[in-house]
């Protein structure tokens, strides 16, 4: 198990079953402080951190170290980057179909 800070807005929603890796943020942003919104199943690598009024569909999974500032309407696929951009047509239930 390791262990490390995870930092999550107290407005933010979280929907359910998601994973939040170590170091890992969901921070307020822009001109009126908004939280960020997670569908079911999101799944946040390793430093990853979504900033502002954004929301993420369910089942995405979001890569180590990536920044996301915009939202994602599309279910079940991966982002990474910064900022995200999808990179994967395999989400979090075909990434783990196996």
């Amino acid at each position: 198990m390791h262990v490390g800070p995870v930092l999550v807005n107290p407005n933010a929603m979280v929907g359910k079953n998601c994973v939040f890796h170590i170091n890992t943020g969901l921070v307020a942003g822009g001109v009126d402080a908004s939280s960020p919104e997670l569908g079911d199943g999101v799944i946040l690598g390793i430093g990853a951190v979504v900033v502002g009024n954004v929301r993420i569909a369910d089942d995405v999974t979001i890569g180590a170290n990536s920044v996301v500032t915009k939202s994602v309407e599309e279910e079940d696929i991966a982002i990474a980057g910064s900022p995200a951009r999808k990179v994967s047509n395999n989400g979090r239930t075909k990434w783990n179909k196996n």
